[in-house]
């Protein structure tokens, strides 16, 4: 029976002081695409059956990269891997006051449609998606595999390029086979969350 592995990636380093005046987001910094380059060559030695990217700047420059190093296969962009706030704790709210209600619902709404997407059973041959996106999406849909409290995912970091495998079982059972893995990613090229993300 077939399987399907997921490789979770959050985007290469971006600049967060210049963000090109767009909504869509900051582009990615020097050290940003030196990252995607070193993703780009670990991906080259997988199965990839498709690359799917949130259609913000970083995460789409990131799997443009991944793109040419994974040759036969085009970056599906959408809205619905975009940047997301799934859940909100005491703390955000003081640190965000004008991230409003709604807007957290609307997240969690659109990230809950996105993991019912892209997590499905195989259906007649094994697949490797990879799927380009942000670093609370990813850990938000681990919240989900591991059945924790949506606010969980604020107590997991993501570097950028950090990966993190997911299995999906014919059964339908869904296992994290590692998180944040950044051993493809010389010493001097990391960055996260919390450190100099």
């Amino acid at each position: 029976m077939a399987v399907r592995i997921l490789y979770l990636i959050r985007h290469g380093q971006h600049d967060l002081d210049n963000p090109t005046g767009s909504e869509l987001g900051g582009n990615l910094t020097a050290l940003g695409r030196k990252q995607a380059e070193f993703t780009a060559k670990m991906l080259k030695t997988k199965p990839v059956s498709s690359i799917h990217a949130s259609s913000l700047n970083r995460a789409d420059e990131t799997a443009r990269i991944v793109s040419k190093q994974v040759t036969g296969i085009s970056v599906q962009q959408t809205d619905l891997l975009w940047e997301c706030m799934p859940a909100m704790t005491p703390k955000l709210q003081v640190e965000m006051p004008n991230y409003t209600s709604l807007q957290v619902s609307q997240d969690k709404q659109r990230a809950d449609v996105a993991f019912r997407k892209y997590f499905k059973i195989a259906k007649r041959t094994d697949r490797h998606d990879v799927i380009i996106c942000h670093g609370n999406l990813i850990r938000y849909f681990v919240t989900i595999i591991l059945k924790a409290e949506a606010a969980s995912w604020l107590k997991m970091d993501i570097c950028n390029c950090g990966v993190t495998q997911v299995l999906v079982q014919p059964d339908g059972d869904i296992a994290v086979l590692c998180h944040n893995d950044w051993s493809h990613l010389p010493q001097e090229f990391r960055t996260s969350t919390l450190r100099n993300a």
